[in-house]
This record gives C-alpha cells, sequence and structure tokens, in this order.
C-alpha cells in the first residue's frame, strides 16, 4: 500500500493508453523549445513516461538518474556527453544553452538510447515535426 499521499503505482499501459497520451500530448503542447510530458506508468522512483517535443530543447543533465529513451515516432539529433554551457541547477538535474563537445547521434523510430547519470544530453534537429519518446528514469547510486 502507498505511503499516505503518495499515488499508487501504475504497472500497466495499453497501446491505446500511449495513443491517448501522445494525442493529449500533442493538443496541450505549448512549443517548440518545449518538453511535454505525460506519465504511463510508475512505481516508486520509476517513472515511465511519454515525452512529446517538436523543436530542440534545452540540454540537461541528470545528475542522479540514468534515463532509457525508446523513440515511438519522428526523429532527432541527440548530442550526448561533452560539456554542458551555461548550468544552472534545476532541483537535482542541471539545464544550459547548448552542449560543446559531445557526439551527435540520429535517432529514429524504433531506435533506444541509455544516457548515463551525469551525462549531457540535448535533443536537436527534430525531424518530420515531432520527436516523441517514451522514457524510464532511473535512480542510481554511487559504485
Amino acid at each position: 500500500m502507498p505511503a499516505f499521499g503518495q499515488a499508487p503505482p501504475k504497472l500497466y499501459a495499453s497501446a491505446a493508453d500511449v495513443d491517448q497520451a501522445m494525442a493529449k500530448a500533442k493538443a496541450e503542447h505549448k512549443g517548440d523549445d518545449t518538453n511535454t510530458v505525460e506519465v504511463l506508468a510508475t512505481v516508486g522512483p520509476y517513472p515511465v513516461q511519454l515525452e512529446y517535443r517538436t523543436g530542440a530543447t534545452a540540454p540537461s543533465v541528470h545528475t542522479v538518474q540514468a534515463e532509457l529513451i525508446y523513440v515511438v515516432d519522428g526523429g532527432c539529433t541527440m548530442v550526448m556527453g561533452g560539456t554542458l554551457v551555461n548550468p544552472k541547477a534545476n532541483g537535482t538535474n542541471l539545464s544550459g544553452t547548448s552542449v560543446t563537445g559531445g557526439v551527435p547521434r540520429k535517432l529514429a523510430k524504433g531506435d533506444y538510447i541509455l544516457v548515463p547519470a551525469g551525462t549531457p544530453h540535448w535533443v536537436t534537429d527534430v525531424q518530420g515535426g515531432r520527436f516523441v519518446s517514451v522514457t524510464l528514469h532511473m535512480p542510481m547510486t554511487a559504485q
């Protein structure tokens, strides 16, 4: 049973749920520089969420989470690694204005990419008008 004030785990999302989340994200999307998020499933500190983008969004570093990304629709260039430019704290994450020295990789529907904790990453060059992914943020502990 979840602790008082916590949402109960949601362990399943059907294909219809994903389609509905995508339609909702598209309808509520605020612009090319935003990332609209819909939670599909969650248990404890592990959210699985649909992320909807139509343009480049601010680069980030998740300092205590690794992120598994599966591309559902569209595509982009993901710049990963290097150095975050103009880092600014945002909770346990950092955001910036760009990434220097990272490795660009084209992502398309069906691709997976794993971003280790502490790694700068940046969605740029959105292909086909949108980049839709399902992500899993995984808390990491010191080794």
